[in-house]
């Protein structure tokens, strides 16, 4: 199986209170900007105790990770709401020391070729923070070159139970066989659980 493409990176932030994700405005999933290019990187504790010459405990659990995902436009709204900076009415963000980047829910669909048939896997993480976004600015010279925006989270797994999530969760995913319903379960793992 191949990926061949990557779509729809979508995000909603975590009710600290609540223990689920925010209620929707116009029942919509907030989505990024046009996604080009999503790596993940896990990091595992190493640990291993040694008795009588062997080992005889150990941990390789997950630790955390670091999610890196390059996006073609840096929209100012939601690049402040990433890393909770201050919007203005007029749409002026305002980055302070004393901004808290808020923990939030983050997936994509990969289209894929399996068995030469075209699947769509959601790949999702319950729990991310934002830690920084940049964007290299260069001047226009006798060709245009477009930039884009780098945007860098934290993965964490889930401490207790939230949005119907066990706690220790870090990562769900699961392949369709249509984009539709691809996109209906990304949705669906975003938007507030019912009980």
């Amino acid at each position: 199986m191949a990926s061949i493409g990557l779509k729809k990176g979508k995000y909603n932030q975590i009710d600290s209170k609540t223990k689920k994700y925010k209620a929707l405005t116009d029942s919509k999933v907030p989505t990024l900007p046009k996604m080009i290019e999503s790596k993940f990187s896990p990091e595992y504790n190493s640990a291993e105790l040694y008795a009588d010459d062997a080992v005889a405990e150990s941990d390789y659990s997950f630790k955390k990770g670091t999610l890196s995902v390059v996006v073609a436009d840096d929209k100012d709204t939601i690049c402040a709401e990433l890393l909770g900076n201050q919007v203005s009415e007029k749409n002026e963000v305002t980055s302070t020391v004393d901004d808290t980047a808020p923990e939030m829910g983050f997936g994509h669909i990969v289209p894929k070729i399996v068995d030469g048939a075209k699947k769509w896997k959601v790949e999702f993480f319950p729990r991310v923070k934002f830690t920084k976004i940049t964007t290299d600015r260069k001047t226009r010279g006798e060709s245009v070159e477009f930039a884009t925006t780098n945007m860098e989270a934290t993965v964490f797994a889930l401490q207790e139970e939230m949005n119907k999530l066990p706690a220790g969760c870090w990562e769900k995913h699961q392949t369709f066989d249509t984009e539709a319903e691809a996109t209906k379960y990304l949705d669906t793992l975003l938007t507030p659980a019912t009980n």
